[in-house]
């Protein structure tokens, strides 16, 4: 009867590891993305909010837009890439979007 539960218990190792790779790691890699991506949203606010101070003459929306974009990737893409320019961009026209109607408003 022993030898039957051990070898019972053997065959539910690789099916828990299917299970664990599966559905547990993609999860917390989605939950981690999602706390990474807030905190970048946070900076991208504050990088934005800082390159209006800066670059206050008309037309250096290019100035601004650079500015931002390098402050992003020194603070988040320095060891590997967590987030491309193009998502920076992103983040980056919203943030100006919510500011301006936040003037307005």
């Amino acid at each position: 009867m022993n030898d039957l539960l051990f070898q019972l218990l053997l065959s539910c190792i690789p099916i828990l590891g299917i299970i664990i790779t599966s559905f547990f790691i993609p999860y917390l890699k989605t939950k981690i993305s999602a706390t990474q991506m807030e905190e970048i949203s946070k900076w991208v606010t504050k990088a934005v909010q800082a390159a209006e101070v800066l670059f206050d003459s008309p037309g250096s929306g290019t100035n601004k837009r650079d500015y931002v974009i390098h402050v992003i990737n020194t603070i988040f893409n320095s060891k590997k890439t967590i987030i491309t320019n193009d998502q920076i961009r992103i983040l980056l026209e919203a943030s100006l979007k919510t500011m301006k109607q936040n003037k307005e408003g």
